[in-house]
């Protein structure tokens, strides 16, 4: 059955997409953050990541965003996987795909949430959902959010738990 080589093919690229993101620490601390072999390094995945993206494109471009029921979970998450390192132009093109199926139940809705902050912080906009967090200070916390007196209301019409309950699991103190 064709959904099955699907299902194997994105499985396949799910841990391709992940395997360098596996060893990146280890990467940075064995070639110092700041070398020329560190730099090479992410040269390297982010080749791969469009050999990545193009593949995935193709998939959804001949058989729509396939969801749960079709392929399984591991499946489904690679194709938003592979979008999330993939280019502007892909997330703001198949988002709606996305949405479409969260919406019938048949893809996650934390990565349509994911996918829609982080397409608003690479454009330095304040993020929707409080997905995306800033680790560059030391002390974890929030990007923007737009309006944040209503995130919790545009969470829970995804589905998604209260930013409190995230921000506690994330270590991030609220005031």
């Amino acid at each position: 059955m064709e959904l099955d080589s699907l299902k194997t093919e994105l499985e396949i690229i799910f841990m391709k997409d992940q395997t360098f993101r596996r060893i990146y620490m280890d990467a940075e601390n064995k070639l110092g953050k700041d070398s020329a072999a560190y730099d090479y390094f992410w040269e390297v995945v982010e080749a791969q990541d469009k050999v990545l993206e193009k593949q995935v494109t193709d998939i959804i471009d001949s058989y729509g965003w396939l969801g749960i029921s079709q392929v399984g979970r591991l499946a489904n998450t690679s194709l938003w996987t592979v979008l999330q390192h993939g280019s502007a132009e892909s997330k703001e093109k198949y988002a709606p795909l996305l949405l479409a199926s969260v919406l019938k139940k048949e893809s996650q809705a934390v990565h349509y949430a994911r996918l829609i902050d982080r397409m608003l912080i690479n454009s330095d906009k304040p993020q929707l959902y409080g997905t995306q967090i800033d680790y560059t200070s030391g002390t974890p916390q929030f990007f923007d959010i737009e309006n944040p007196d209503s995130v919790n209301e545009r969470r829970k019409e995804l589905g998604l738990g209260t930013i409190e309950t995230f921000a506690k699991q994330k270590g991030i103190v609220i005031e």
